[in-house]
């Protein structure tokens, strides 16, 4: 029997085109091969190898090296007129290269219609066979899924391809996919697929493995990380890798409200509780029940509201304020806090939100190579995007974001990224490569214009060991106690090989002050020296 052979890029945009041609086939076996630039002429090999007289093959792809499409054409030129009448070759538009080498191989080829974004107005071509929009939303979630879980691209993409060949999505799929695009496709950028996170794993990708196993295990959570390291998105995995995946997500930031107003939001009021309440309104943990409730900044909550909570986390019960009637709700709580304030928090509390503690990762804590890949993720996520260009509306290639990807990689800016130090971490760099993706600016002279022209560290500590006869020449000097303790920390950060050498917790211990002081001085003193 006919078998089709599928080679796919890991983009929801080849996947929904493989799909469409499986759908046409529905009564033919099928096989699948993941694929990206750095080995398809060694897929293409082994396929040829292994294909049969009636089998008939699709490649996807979105882009790749010019020099891997010069061996790919030689090998497929290289082949009969009766193999290469079965192989179809779907590409970017956006590709030129692409079109040119389609053509150079002598075999079928088309565009991939189903380059666009996943907006609300947008239509398969074909409305027999094609992919609709809420199924490339749940092809996107569940290659996401496979990102953030280290799973095997090829073993989804078998997934994938049964579960919607000749099926429809569940209800529950529906659901996590939708929520997945209304939180805007929440990412831990900058981590590997399986292969190289078992090999070569970063930070981002030990916290995701933890992660997975924590947000299984159903206990509630206290995540600690600094301002833009992603704290929200880990709660959603949390939930998402959790037994009530299917159920309400729900978030409430504690220093936004005071109070009485934050125990109303979170565990409802009645009629006239307080002078605006004007009717009967349910709480979070109410509309929460049976999922996730993520606390966001925890230890600023007022601490009649901590008590309150506490009480609800060790029975299950509550009332609204303004009631007496005692209420019940199954609610697991996620909470999170920056370094340095869980002073705030009442220490019972804390034994009850914290059953597990996860970190998040810093920019600074990250080798040059992870954040020059999260820098480059983050200019991915930009891909199809409308633009307005000089000569009109356009959107943002595939080419165009992969020459994106080659100036972020420069040996001079990738040492400029990871010299920086970040103190809105993830956040402030998304900021940066939008500007620098839509805007074009220089990013990279305002990040060293950030952190000035900073001497060598040990010219730096000099400047401190310099003899001194009166107060006129410490004047002269500029010199004050609130720079020498950045600038000693720095030292001995350089002394002892560098950030990468050192294991920050140790360190402090050693210097005997805090991890967050350690972590403030490296980050004072690369920023303003």
């Amino acid at each position: 029997m006919k078998t089709l052979h599928i080679l796919c890029d890991f983009w929801e945009q080849s996947v929904s085109r493989a799909l469409h041609e499986l759908r046409r086939h529905e009564r033919f076996p099928f096989q699948t091969g993941h694929i990206h630039a750095g080995n398809l002429t060694e897929k293409l090999e082994l396929l040829l190898h292994e294909l049969r007289d009636q089998d008939h093959v699709l490649i996807n792809l979105l882009h790749a090296d010019s020099t891997v499409l010069q061996q790919a054409a030689k090998l497929l030129g290289s082949q009969k007129a009766s193999l290469r009448s079965r192989i179809r070759i779907s590409y970017s538009r956006y590709s030129p290269d692409l079109a040119r080498w389609a053509e150079q191989c002598g075999t079928a080829h088309e565009i991939n219609q189903y380059e666009a974004p996943r907006h609300s107005d947008w239509e398969p071509l074909d409305t027999r066979y094609g992919t609709t929009l809420a199924e490339r939303r749940w092809i996107q979630y569940r290659m996401m899924r496979t990102l953030i879980g280290g799973e095997q691209p090829k073993d989804v993409f078998n997934e994938i391809f049964k579960k919607l060949r000749s099926g429809k999505l569940s209800e529950t799929d529906t659901l996590r996919s939708q929520r997945f695009y209304e939180r805007d496709e929440p990412d831990m950028a900058g981590g590997q697929y399986a292969e190289a996170r078992h090999t070569t794993p970063n930070a981002i990708d030990l916290l995701r493995e933890r992660a997975v196993q924590v947000g299984r295990s159903g206990l509630n959570t206290l995540i600690i990380g600094e301002t833009g390291t992603g704290k929200e998105s880990l709660a959603w995995y949390l939930h998402d890798y959790s037994t009530r995946f299917d159920r309400p997500f729900l978030a409430l930031n504690c220093a936004f409200f005071e109070g009485e107003r934050l125990e109303s939001e979170l565990f409802g009021h009645e009629l006239g509780a307080f002078t605006d309440a004007k009717r009967m309104k349910k709480g979070l943990v109410e509309e929460a029940d049976g999922g996730t409730l993520f606390l966001d900044e925890l230890p600023e909550m007022a601490p009649r509201v901590q008590a309150k909570l506490l009480r609800f986390l060790q029975d299950g019960t509550y009332t609204r304020l303004g009631g007496t009637k005692a209420m019940r709700a199954s609610v697991r709580v996620i909470s999170a806090a920056q370094p340095g304030r869980l002073e705030n928090l009442r220490q019972d509390l804390y034994f009850r939100v914290a059953d597990v503690e996860l970190h998040t990762v810093p920019l600074q804590q990250m080798k040059q190579r992870d954040i020059v890949n999260i820098a480059c993720n983050l200019a991915y996520r930009l891909m199809w995007r409308p633009i307005i260009t000089a000569t009109g509306q356009s959107i943002l290639t595939p080419d165009a974001i992969r020459e994106v990807w080659g100036r972020l990689s420069q040996p001079e800016h990738a040492a400029c990224l990871a010299g920086y130090a970040w103190p809105g971490n993830m956040r402030e760099l998304s900021t940066l490569i939008k500007r620098f993706v839509l805007l074009g600016d220089d990013i990279f002279q305002e990040i060293r214009g950030r952190y000035g022209s900073v001497a060598t560290t040990a010219d730096e500590w000099q400047r401190f060991q310099v003899p001194v006869a009166n107060l006129e020449d410490l004047k002269q000097l500029g010199i004050t106690l609130k720079e020498l303790q950045p600038a000693f920390v720095q030292y001995i950060v350089a002394s002892l090989g560098g950030r990468e050498a050192i294991q920050p917790t140790k360190l402090a211990e050693t210097l005997g002050c805090s991890y967050n002081t350690l972590m403030s001085c490296l980050a004072t003193t690369r920023r303003d020296l």
